[in-house]
């Protein structure tokens, strides 16, 4: 026979056991309280190297579902906060928060909670991923954990619940003092109620939520308005490297680096004009009238959105020299056969001390002619056309061609200030303090231009070592025949 058997006796709950909700709460409390031992040792454990934010990111879950608990405090509050008295303790909202100019671009999650409350630290439990809290339950659970830890550790920061999709950016949170518990809540609307469009509305709003028993005799306001131009009209920025094929060959010109961009670096503008801390009575803002002129504020600020990465001539110019000093590739290497020697007209080399030493002006003026039987006879297609080399080393050598309008200054020509510069030349203890250069307008200087736009836009590293190579058996030719070096 089966006895009757009482469930009671064989059953006890134990309450001692921890829950979930307790343990969760648990976990809240000792990852503020590592924190406030980390600002105390001073130790630098960061989650995000935002310039402008220090946060610090924890995660956790409770019933099958992730979190992140971050804290969130800006750079320059905390270096105040380390060299002020720590007994002087400050209400965490800013009631004379003024606004800042900040970038869209460099926005860090939840940075927004110090826009809109005038924060500079806060902590924010929120959802891992993109998943967002819906539930009403849920909501208030998460609400109730964040006041049961608030209470416990008397935290001196308001912490705040993401509730909804995290595109509508909406908060639930609370801040608890000695004597005070703050309750920070938001609603998300489609459209703004067309009572809250203007100042008088928005005031009538909060008297009735402040419900105050004694009359409110000020009320501070302030007001920000931004204006964003995308469109800078028709005009088209363009600056583009120069083409030496099919543009009439310039010296002065080509004496410039390239500078600029390629395409406007500017994306939008953005001017914000801003009201700060004005008595409510002083200002009146309806549907009929306004006292907010923008060509009134008090004050305008400007921020330039510029484009991702834009492509500067200069910088591009310099990035192709810095990464050729790593090229150790000799001239045959990457002119082949077109670089490989000749043979010489001169069969005995002891013609070369029996020759005279005075060049006749047609040996001058047929070194461009001399060059190109040089080249008729190597092998493979030059880099370089005639109708770019040649006027590029009558700009090096312009003693090579008849009236010349690249000629190299020379000393009497030169002003006087430019006469004390080159005397201090020869200071070497002055000169070596500056910066090592060569002088403007010398056969180094001018060298140095054409290589880099020889690299940049005449074809790359095949031109830059065909302008070298040409080069070097010019200045050879010279040394040989004992012609003197220009510039």
């Amino acid at each position: 026979m089966n006895e009757e058997i009482d469930e009671s006796e064989f059953y006890h709950q134990d309450f001692t056991t921890a829950s979930e909700w307790e343990i969760f709460i648990a976990r809240v409390e000792e990852i503020i309280n590592q924190w406030k031992t980390e600002d105390l040792k001073d130790e630098q454990t960061e989650c995000d190297l935002s310039p402008e934010w220090f946060i610090k990111s924890e995660s956790l879950s409770f019933v099958d579902f992730d979190f992140n608990l971050s804290l969130h405090r800006k750079r320059h509050i905390k270096e105040n906060n380390e060299a002020a008295d720590p007994s002087n303790t400050k209400n965490p909202f800013d009631n004379y928060y003024d606004f800042e100019l900040h970038d869209p671009k460099n926005v860090v999650e939840h940075s927004c909670l110090s826009r809109w409350y005038g924060l500079n630290e806060y902590i924010v439990l929120g959802p891992a991923g993109n998943v967002g809290i819906t539930s009403e339950s849920r909501i208030k659970v998460l609400l109730s954990s964040v006041y049961v830890a608030s209470a416990n550790l008397k935290c001196e920061v308001p912490i705040f619940v993401q509730i909804r999709e995290k595109w509508q950016n909406c908060y639930l949170g609370v801040y608890e003092s000695d004597t005070v518990r703050t309750n920070l809540e938001m609603v998300h609307l489609k459209t703004c109620p067309r009572l809250c469009q203007y100042l008088s509305g928005l005031l009538e709003l909060f008297k009735s939520k402040i419900l105050s028993p004694t009359m409110m005799t000020t009320i501070i306001v302030s007001l920000q308005s931004s204006y964003v131009l995308h469109d800078f009209g028709t005009y088209v920025w363009k600056q583009d490297y120069a083409n030496f094929e099919n543009d009439h060959f310039d010296g002065n010109y080509i004496c410039n680096l390239p500078f600029g961009v390629t395409i406007d670096p500017v994306e939008s503008l953005i001017v914000k004009t801003s009201w700060s801390h004005l008595n409510h009575r002083a200002v009146r803002d309806s549907e009929s009238y306004s006292d907010f002129d923008p060509m009134l504020a008090a004050k305008w600020t400007v921020l330039i959105s510029t484009a991702e990465q834009p492509i500067c001539l200069l910088g591009e110019c310099l990035t192709e020299v810095l990464h050729l000093l790593n090229n150790n590739s000799a001239i045959y290497d990457v002119l082949g056969d077109f670089a490989a020697p000749v043979s010489s007209d001169i069969n005995n080399p002891l013609d070369l001390l029996t020759e005279t030493k005075v060049p006749a002006i047609s040996t001058l003026l047929s070194r461009a002619a001399r060059n190109s039987l040089t080249k008729s006879h190597r092998k493979g297609i030059a880099p370089l056309s005639e109708e770019v080399l040649v006027p590029i080393l009558y700009f090096l050598f312009p003693d090579a061609e008849e009236d010349s309008p690249h000629l190299y200054k020379e000393t009497k020509d030169l002003s006087p200030k430019e006469k004390n510069l080159e005397k201090n030349v020869f200071d070497l203890d002055h000169e070596c303090r500056g910066l090592k250069t060569c002088n403007s307008d010398s056969l180094i200087w001018r060298l140095s231009i054409v290589l880099v736009h020889a690299l940049q836009s005449l074809g790359g590293i095949r031109s830059f070592s065909h302008l070298w190579f040409e080069f070097i058996q010019e200045m050879r030719y010279r040394w040989e025949k004992s012609i003197p070096i220009p510039g």
